[in-house]
């Protein structure tokens, strides 16, 4: 029995070795991730089931959303999730494949109503936006055709809005309900019907870590699988049915 367990031991050393163990920076961004929930949220449970598949370990770092994603971009974790495309951020990030395709509302306070057809006409209203966050009109903002008034937390731009002293805030429209339910807001605030246009997301690798692309390609075969076998819309459903809720 011992010589069996030692050619067991010797057989499998070479497995547990190569077992990778990698840090991704995480951020509050409920009901998508979020340490205050089960599993971080739906979507970091995915993203950790999709490495899992391809034998790596992750842990999460719930940062915020600017911190996590500068100390990422030294290259101190191997990424951060979930970000939207643009030219800067890939400068100095490789990223994977689409995880979700989510769209942003503009949300305003029912006794102000608001009035857009395009982009464009949001020039007149004063607009709340998280640090670090990437909504579609960026190239408007750097412009200055559209002003977006960034801080680090939603709260805060909830707040002001209700108070009269924000005309739109700038979320992900699941993301922005679960918000105002959680904040007691639900009564003043609503999203438009009309949304900007679907932002794709994606896990993000530093490529000042040495195995980011290794990583990245990784993570891709690992997600397909998720996806192929059900566990991604599982764990969707999941979330919007509250079981994620501490």
């Amino acid at each position: 029995m011992i010589r069996l367990l030692m050619l067991l031991v010797i057989m499998f050393a070479p497995f547990w070795a190569s077992a990778e163990k990698i840090t991704l920076a995480n951020g509050e961004w409920a009901p998508y991730l979020s340490d205050k929930l089960k599993h971080d949220g739906y979507m970091s449970r995915i993203v950790k089931d999709a490495f899992a598949e391809e034998g790596i370990e992750v842990e999460y770092v719930f940062l915020p959303w600017k911190r996590g994603y500068e100390e990422a971009k030294k290259g101190v974790y191997a990424g951060t999730l979930i970000w939207g495309y643009n030219d800067e951020r890939a400068k100095d990030f490789l990223y994977s494949d689409t995880v979700a395709t989510l769209g942003t509302s503009l949300f305003y306070n029912k006794s102000k109503p608001i009035d857009w057809s395009k982009p464009e006409d949001l020039s007149q209203y004063r607009i709340g936006g998280i640090i670090g966050y990437a909504y579609g009109i960026e190239d408007l903002e750097k412009s200055g055709a559209v002003k977006i008034e960034r801080i680090d937390n939603d709260q805060g731009n909830y707040r002001k809005l209700a108070a009269g002293r924000l005309d739109i805030v700038l979320e992900d429209t699941e993301v922005g309900l679960e918000s105002l339910a959680r904040y007691g807001l639900a009564d003043k605030i609503e999203p438009h019907q009309k949304t900007l246009e679907p932002r794709k997301y994606s896990v993000i690798f530093s490529k000042n870590h040495p195995k980011a692309q290794e990583l990245m390609e990784a993570f891709n075969r690992g997600l397909k699988k998720v996806i192929d076998d059900g566990r991604y819309d599982k764990y969707l459903q999941e979330s919007r049915s509250g079981a994620y809720m501490q």
